[in-house]
């Protein structure tokens, strides 16, 4: 698996640094990483944020390859599935996100929002 653990999330990831339930890792093919991504276990489900660092056909390749050993996972982790999450900053969804998702086999996009109030 292409898919390495690393302490502190990629700068891409944003935000997502701040989650404790997040695990991160960088995602590596023969050319160097390729892309960031978080995963975190929940009862059902991986929550998996994803973000690109370069794209085009070896990309494509290497991150359906990891994708699956990802569903092996899962499944070895008894999930029934793998929610693809994307924060977008600002108010406007990335409308490539839904071509995107379903180039990998993900179905039932939605569009999601959130707003953060920091306590501290």
């Amino acid at each position: 698996m292409a898919m390495q653990r690393v302490e502190n999330a990629h700068p891409s990831l944003g935000a997502l640094a701040l989650a404790p339930r997040l695990r991160f890792y960088e995602l590596v093919d023969a050319r160097g990483p390729y892309a960031a991504a978080a995963l975190a276990e929940h009862q059902d489900c991986l929550e998996l944020h994803l973000e690109l660092l370069r794209f085009g056909p070896a990309t494509v390749r290497a991150l359906r390859a990891d994708l699956e050993e990802l569903k092996g996972l899962a499944r070895r982790l008894g999930k029934a599935r793998i929610v693809g999450l994307r924060t977008e900053d600002g108010h406007e969804p990335d409308p490539r996100w839904p071509k995107f998702t379903r180039l990998f086999g993900f179905t039932g996009q939605r569009v999601f929002q959130a707003a953060e109030l920091y306590l501290g």
